[in-house]
Parts: structure tokens; sequence; C-alpha cells
């Protein structure tokens, strides 16, 4: 008993330091969720007296101008199909890489990996001219495949990340009874990614739920464009309508929020046990 007591004594220090973090890392989305239900004109002349010109104007506002369902059924459409090549895609080459000793396998996979010290700017132009000659700017599918090839490189380390830690007696066992790559793949392996693969959607879903740059470059039909595009024509350099702002990143925020509430442990786990031999 004294040596736990001692133990929880010794981490106090880290612990008021996190407590720190976390209150101010809160104070803005505090501040965010207050302001989408007031007025404009009580954010701007008292901004910190959070409970003045409650109203909920502003998200019936925002949800009008935003055209919501829309817009979240084209978030939806984006997020879906980037997903799906994302862990289909992935997942495969994390089978490959930690099954197969292949020294092409082990190159390709470092190279892969490598891609996301690229930076985004960096590659924007050619990717505009390639989805230009391909037909698929201002489409579903293009902008699906801009954000499954610039996410790839953390989803192969994190799949082959995880397969490596599985013993490989599983895939000799398969092997004996019968079973080809693929089915040992699907059969096998699948079942047990259920972890990573809810990190994955919860790490990459996030990144393409709130993209801005990827959708503007490669969006230009209006009846296309995500929530977060539409968000941001909500702010000018002359006039800010902070109500408006400030309701429509609420509108934006309740999915993903969601969605991280319901999959939160797979996070948590999916992260620890893909960085276990990565």
């Amino acid at each position: 008993m004294a040596k736990t007591l001692s133990r929880q004594n010794k981490h106090w220090p880290s612990r008021i330091i996190l407590i720190f973090a976390a209150v101010i890392a809160a104070i803005p989305l505090v501040l965010s969720f207050f302001n989408a239900f007031r007025t404009r004109e009580a954010i701007v002349r008292e901004p910190l007296n959070l409970l003045s010109g409650l109203t909920t104007e502003g998200i019936t506002s925002a949800f009008k101008m935003m055209k919501y369902p829309q817009a979240l059924m084209n978030n939806i459409i984006i997020l879906v199909i980037s997903l799906v090549i994302m862990i289909v895609l992935g997942s495969l080459m994390g089978f490959a890489v930690s099954a197969v000793n292949s020294r092409f396998l082990n190159f390709a996979y470092i190279a892969v990996v490598l891609i996301i010290t690229i930076p985004f700017q960096a590659i924007m132009i050619p990717i505009v001219m390639v989805l230009t000659k391909i037909g698929l700017l201002s489409t579903y599918l293009g902008a699906s495949l801009v954000f499954a090839a610039t996410s790839m490189s953390i989803v192969v380390f994190l799949y082959t990340g995880f397969m490596r830690s599985l013993p490989k007696e599983l895939c000799e066992a398969a092997v004996v009874d019968g079973c080809g790559i693929f089915r040992t793949y699907v059969s096998i392996y699948m079942p047990l990614l259920k972890t990573v693969t809810g990190t994955i959607i919860i790490i990459r879903g996030t990144s393409v739920w709130n993209d801005l740059l990827v959708c503007m470059i490669t969006l230009h039909n209006s009846k296309l464009q995500t929530m977060v595009y539409r968000l941001y024509s909500f702010v000018s350099n002359k006039q800010n309508n902070w109500d408006i702002v400030f309701a429509s990143a609420f509108l934006v925020s309740i999915p993903i929020i969601i969605i991280f509430i319901f999959m939160q442990k797979s996070f948590v786990k999916g992260v620890v046990a893909g960085a276990v031999k990565g």
C-alpha cells in the first residue's frame, strides 16, 4: 500500500502539467461551442460572457447557407471512397511486406513511408494536371484518390507494424492447411485488423473530413463542395459573420465527434499495436 502511494506521489507533477495542457486546449473548444449559439452582437461586444445573447438563429442560418444535407452527403461520399481505398490497398501492402521476406517489398515499404516527408504543396500542380488529363477533376473519385494517395504512407506504416507484431506461425499454419495467399489474408489476417483499421478510420478520416486544400484544388463544381469548403466561404478579409462561422464549425464537427466517441477504444489500442514493431 505504501509503495502504491509513493508511486502515485511521484507522478503528480506530470499529472498537473497534463491537466494544465488539457485546460488550455479546451478553452477554444468551449468558446467555439458557446459562440455557436450566440448572436453576432453578443460575440463582438461581450466575447467572454458566454451566456449572453443565446439563440439558435446562427445554427439555423448556417444550416441553410451551407446547404448542409448536400454538403454532408459530399463529405460522406468522399470519406467512404477514400477510406475504402486506403484500407484495402494499405492492408494488402502491409500483409505483403510482413508475410513475404522480399528485398524488393522491403525497399518498396521504405519508399512508401518516406513519401510522407514530401509536402503536399510541392505536388499540387502535378495532381491537378493529372486529374485533368484523366478526366477526374471535380469528381468524387478524383478527390478521393488524392486523399488516399497522400494518406497511404501512414496507412501502410500502421498496417505493417501491426502485422509484424502478429506471430508468423499464423501464416505458416494457413499454408500447411492449404490456404492460398489471398485466402490467408482474408480469413486469418483481416479479422485481426479491426483495431488498427479503427485507428486509421479516425486518424485519416478526421483529416479527410476537415481538409480544405485538397477540396479547393480538386472540386471546382459548387454542388460537390464539402462542408469545410463552404465554411471557408463565410470568412473574408472585410467582414466576418462570427455567429455563422462558429455555428458552421459546430455543424461540421458534430459527425466526426460522434464517430470518435464510438471508436476511441480502437484508436488507443490501434496506436499502441501499430507501434510495436513499426
